[in-house]
């Protein structure tokens, strides 16, 4: 009896499956399905990567560009003040990029082996490290490292050009107060004089 009733049930699924009505409804069904993932990975997927480490490289060279700016006209504005040294123009250049210093994990694991051989003993320590990024999660369900401090890049060399550039004691004032409001070595500043 139960074979009976399996195989009636069988032979009425055959029969709904042949009508042509349930192939069309199958068919939408697994269009709209595809749609909905198609429109989900446009819009409710994750940014990719690289895209987020060409916005992060953009912003910081951005940020330096705008740094060493910001840094060439302050140091044209107090050059300018200088008896003697008039209109003024400063080219600063920089030894590397911004350094981003994230926060870490660090776990250090150290293992202890003897190996005993005939007449020797020696006593080995391994010692292995691992080290992750801290990252937190943000409201949107997107994970970010935590950035502890951004170290600006060090001087590589300063180029003044002045009116008065040509006058010894002007110059020596001006790399005076450039080696000291930049910590750096007098060898490193150059001055010159603006032509007419």
């Amino acid at each position: 009896m139960e074979e009976k009733e399996n195989s009636g049930i069988i032979a009425k699924l055959s029969e709904f499956t042949k009508n042509e009505s349930f192939v069309k409804i199958i068919v939408a069904v697994g269009l709209a399905g595809i749609a909905l993932i198609l429109i989900s990975s446009f819009f409710g997927g994750k940014s990719d990567n690289t895209n987020e480490e060409k916005a992060n490289t953009f912003v910081t060279n951005v940020s330096l560009t705008k740094y060493e700016n910001d840094l060439e006209q302050n140091l044209a504005e107090i050059i300018s003040c200088i008896n003697g040294a008039g209109t003024t123009k400063v080219l600063i250049t920089m030894d590397s990029t911004v350094e981003q210093v994230f926060a870490t994990n660090k776990n250090m694991e150290q293992k202890n082996s003897n190996n005993t051989k005939e007449s020797n003993t020696e006593n080995n320590k391994d010692i292995t490290a691992d080290t992750s990024y801290v990252t937190v999660e943000l409201s949107d369900g997107t994970q970010q490292t935590v950035l502890l401090k951004e170290v600006q890049p060090k001087v590589r060399g300063v180029l003044v050009v002045c009116s008065g550039g040509d006058n010894s004691v002007v110059k020596e004032k001006i790399i005076d107060a450039v080696t000291k409001a930049l910590d750096i070595s007098s060898s490193k500043v150059s001055v010159a004089g603006l032509s007419q």
